[in-house]
Parts: C-alpha cells; structure tokens; sequence
C-alpha cells in the first residue's frame, strides 16, 4: 500500500499556513525530517502520528488518507448551519455552534472567524476584557496565518471596528494598512485589459462594484452611530437616501432585479425619518414605493438568477446565482423582513390607514 502521508502533511501545512520550522518545533522533530516525509521519502514514526494528528485536529485515519470526504462533508455541514444561524439564530445559538466547531476544528481559519464575530455581538454588550482579549486573538491568528483573502480581510475588518470602538487609533490604522487600496483592486486591474477579450464585461463589473459600494455607503452615511442624528438631520438624510435609490435607477434602468433589494432598504429608511418628522403623507409614499421593490426583489430572487441586465451600463452582467462572493437571504423572504420592521411602534398612527394596511396585504403575499 502507497501511503500518502506526505502530501497530506504537506496540504494539510499549506491550508493552515504553516512553515515546516513551525510544524517541527510542535511536533518536536526537525525541519529536514518534515522535509523528507513531504518529499515522500520516509513516513513518520508510528509514535509521532498522534502529535501530528492533534496538531491539524484531524484523525489519524485521516491524517493516513482515510475519511477526508466526511470530515469535508461534516465541515461543510457545519459552516452552512453558521450561514443560516447567522440570519435567523440568536446570539446564543451561534456561538453555541462557533464553540463546538472550534473545539472540532481549531486550525479552520473560517470557523475561528466566524467565533470572534460572534463573541463580538456579546462583547459590544459587556465589554469584557476576556471576551476582548479572544475576540482579538483569534483574528490576530487568522490575520497572520489565513491565505483565503476575504477570511483574513473580514478578520482585519474586525480588528479596527474593535480597536476604533476602544480608542486604539494607532492599532485601528496599523490593522487598516493591511487592507489593499481600493485602486488597486482587481476589478480595476481587469477593466484596464487584459488581453482575454472580455474588457467590456469587466468594465461593467467594475462600473456594477462601485455602483452598489457607493449605493450602500451613502445609505450607511444616513444611519451611522457616529454621526449627528436628530430632527435638524433628518430631511438631509431623506435626500440622501433619495440619491442613493437615484444611483442605482441610472445604473441599472427599470431591469432592477437584485438591486431592488437596496431601493426597498432605502424606502423602508426614508419612512421611519418621515414618520419622525410627523410628515404622514411621505412616509405613506415611502412605504409603498418600499412594498413594490421589496415585492420585487423577492420576485426576482425566484425567478431571475441567471438571467441579464438589460440598461447599457450592465447588459453583459448576469444576475448571479449565490455563492462565495455574493451572498442572499436564504431562511426568509425580504417581505418578511419588512413585516417584522412593520410592527415598530413608530406605525402606530398608520396602523389602520387602508394604505397602510394594503403594504402589509402586499408584502403578505410573498412572505415566507
């Protein structure tokens, strides 16, 4: 029997980024001999396996080769349940989960991510220095060991949200300097040509990139915690939103689909500023210019994947299905959503206006 342990030392070493120095001082063994074994020119001594085992979190059996497919398979099984938790879990759920999977699975650079965004949602609540001081370990080690980019870039996000959150400007900006500069971002790159023959395509994922970053920013602009939030604002902020849905119309035409997921969220924002400023009319309007995109992008969501833009901006993109860089709701339907922020008490007064209560009859129908 040809055994394999070689490589598989070797891939297990490359997923968790560890050099062989690393691995020999845990295991207490020498480079050369790591070295060797990787080249396929000797097997580890029987009583090492155990050491070399623990330190990947595997099994013997499959450190040997053997069962890859259901620990895959198990891990998969578990970082789906993360996804789905992180829609409709509560707090405690989920790092009730992120617990066990890194007991399981303590080299996952995913799963360690995954448990310090959870300790996040508790720390924010408690400041605890323990919980900190995890949440801040656990990133650091992904930081410095994860070559997946957008794991180790949610890591690094992480890091100045709780840096700038405790006043640590110095660690925040070092922890920023890790992140590339938005020019040199492979969007940008790819649109300049590159000599494969799809520079339209690419400009246009470029032009789709931008138009939904500075979509959603000028939306976050309306509802950041940092910034002045009060009756002198408002009316600013309803502009705002105004010209964020107004980006997305030029961009992308009548053909919305997906991006009437952003139209909706802008509405839906508008409404809550306009019923605070007593103006019952506009938030009515806002409402239902929110039930009919919210309707919509649900629409779209089960019957447009795959299918293409048509505003000259967009008409070599697709909608695409989900996948690791684009990301929907999956346990509920954006009417549902909009139902559940319905029932805030800032509706009260609308509550039985027949156009109120015909928004609600709208989303009903697609709510799931």
């Amino acid at each position: 029997m040809n055994l394999k342990i070689g490589t598989i030392i070797k891939r297990f070493r490359a997923e968790h980024n560890i050099t062989q120095d690393t691995l020999a001082a845990a295991i207490g063994v020498t480079p050369q001999a790591i070295s060797r074994w990787e080249s396929e020119g000797g097997y580890p001594d029987i009583e090492i396996l155990p050491a070399l085992a623990d330190f990947f979190s595997v099994s013997i059996d499959e450190l040997l080769g053997y069962k890859l497919s259901e620990r895959e398979a198990a891990l998969a099984d578990i970082k789906k349940e993360m996804s789905r938790l992180a829609e409709v879990g509560t707090i405690e759920e989920r790092i009730a989960l992120a617990r066990r999977a890194h007991a399981l699975y303590p080299a996952d650079h995913e799963i360690r991510e995954n448990l310090a965004v959870c300790i996040y949602h508790i720390w924010d609540e408690n400041r605890d220095s323990a919980l900190f001081a995890e949440m801040e370990g656990l990133c650091s080690s992904v930081v410095a060991e994860c070559k997946d980019e957008d794991t180790r870039y949610d890591a690094i996000n992480l890091l100045i949200n709780i840096y700038g959150e405790t006043g640590q400007t110095e660690k925040a900006m070092d922890a920023v300097n890790l992140l590339t500069p938005m020019k040199y971002c492979r969007e940008f790159a790819k649109s300049s040509g590159i000599g494969d023959g799809k520079t339209e395509l690419y400009i246009q994922d470029e032009i789709d990139k931008l138009t939904d970053c500075l979509g959603i920013a000028i939306r976050n602009y309306t509802i950041e915690d940092e910034l002045p939030n009060g009756p002198d604002t408002w009316e600013r902020k309803i502009e705002m939103l105004d010209i964020s849905s107004s980006l997305y119309r030029m961009i992308y035409g009548d053909n919305l689909m997906f991006y009437h997921t952003r139209l909706s969220w802008n509405d839906w924002l508008k409404s809550t500023f306009e019923m605070s400023l007593g103006k019952t009319e506009d938030a009515l309007i806002s409402l239902e210019s929110m039930a009919f995109h919210t309707v919509a992008y649900d629409k779209s969501y089960q019957n447009d994947h795959g299918k293409h833009y048509t505003s000259i901006l967009t008409d070599q993109l697709i909608y695409p299905e989900p996948g690791k860089d684009f990301h929907e709701l999956s346990e509920h339907s954006q009417c549902w959503y909009m139902l559940d922020r319905l029932q805030h008490s800032r509706y009260d007064s609308v509550r039985d206006n027949p156009r109120f209560v015909a928004v609600v009859e709208a989303l009903k129908q697609y709510e799931r």
